[in-house]
């Protein structure tokens, strides 16, 4: 078992955020998260990466106990995240963006006597934009204010994953792309990801992607998980059409 959450459970005064979460996650599993706003799962993920602290409850990681750990020891031991607004250096290069989030990567962020623009260190930036479907040619000179929403959003989840976590958590990949690039930035990522072997956990508001791109979906209404299968099979549940889809 990669990622086990046991009896989780998280108020802010009277709202419940989490009540009773109970989740498995396997190796290489690509997992939809899904809900209506306020349904829980953002706090759901936020526990996981450390960002809240949980109630009562556990987080096992590889049979490891990391309920207490703090944002960055769970990056440490392999757990990432990107975010809804991507966290990148909007007035900085492309190819810098990915060196300085591999020099931190590595702890040699307060290195003073080592030159960080090498070439060395240019061509693997290079090699995760082509690895990301990213046309190198056209994106490695420019700020990344300059990018289009996808490219960004694509740039900030490439960073997420320097480091080689086995675990990503991404919140809403495809918020604020257009119709027509949703697709092709959800293929590039998913197929990026894979060929790190790195288990991907993602929160989406787009039912299509959902469906198109998990392996199996878990579904959320007022702090619990009140569906977790087979993606076709979760959408036909009453309560997941009811409070998620928006059917009677």
């Amino acid at each position: 078992m990669l990622l086990e959450v046991k009896n989780l459970n998280k108020s802010f005064g009277s709202v419940t955020a989490a009540k009773n979460i109970n989740f498995k996650m396997n190796e290489n599993d690509i997992i939809g998260v899904i809900g209506s706003n306020g349904a829980g799962k953002t706090t759901f993920c936020n526990i996981i990466t450390g960002y809240l602290k949980a109630d009562s409850g556990e987080i096992l990681y590889q049979d490891r106990d990391i309920t207490k750990f703090n944002v960055q020891e769970i990056k440490n031991i392999g757990i990432h995240r990107s975010f809804q607004i991507p966290q990148v250096f909007e007035n900085l290069g492309v190819l810098e963006n990915i060196i300085i989030a591999e020099l931190v990567a590595k702890k040699k962020q307060h290195s003073f006597f080592e030159e960080a623009y090498t070439k060395e260190n240019y061509d693997k930036a290079i090699n995760l934009l082509e690895r990301f479907s990213l046309d190198a040619t056209k994106f490695k000179d420019k700020v990344v204010k300059e990018l289009p929403q996808g490219a960004r959003k694509i740039l900030d989840i490439l960073i997420a994953i320097i480091g080689t976590p086995k675990v990503i958590l991404l919140d809403e990949p495809t918020s604020g792309i257009s119709t027509e690039e949703k697709n092709i930035v959800m293929t590039n990522i998913l197929k990026a990801i894979k060929e790190f072997n790195i288990s991907v956990l993602f929160i989406e508001h787009d039912m299509e992607i959902v469906e198109q791109f998990s392996d199996r979906v878990v579904a959320f209404y007022n702090g619990e998980i009140i569906a977790d299968g087979n993606p076709k099979e979760v959408f036909k549940q009453k309560n997941v059409q009811k409070y998620i889809v928006g059917s009677s």
